[in-house]
């Protein structure tokens, strides 16, 4: 940080804070929206779901074929309504 030395730049660098606070706060407020729908009812099955059948079936085949890939996108998908038909209700 420079030396502020007249009345002009301590206005000029109040500014900048000032700009500075309110961009890094624009972001704080991004961040939180991204959570609260990562943390959602909904996306926690799905990721879930997701990671169960992908373990499951890279233990199990070794390659994931195209059968067990339309199993899992179904299941996930059918988990995905579910979920939000309860929480409509």
């Amino acid at each position: 940080m420079k030396k502020i030395k007249s009345i002009k730049q301590l206005r000029v660098q109040k500014e900048q804070m000032h700009h500075h606070l309110d961009c890094l706060e624009h972001s704080m407020q991004q961040q939180w929206r991204e959570l609260k729908h990562g943390l959602t009812p909904s996306n926690i099955i799905k990721e879930s779901i997701g990671n169960i059948l992908t373990s499951k079936t890279e233990s199990g085949f070794g390659k994931r074929t195209l059968l067990t890939s339309a199993l899992s996108y179904g299941i996930s998908l059918l988990a995905g309504k579910l979920v939000n038909k309860a929480s409509r209700k």
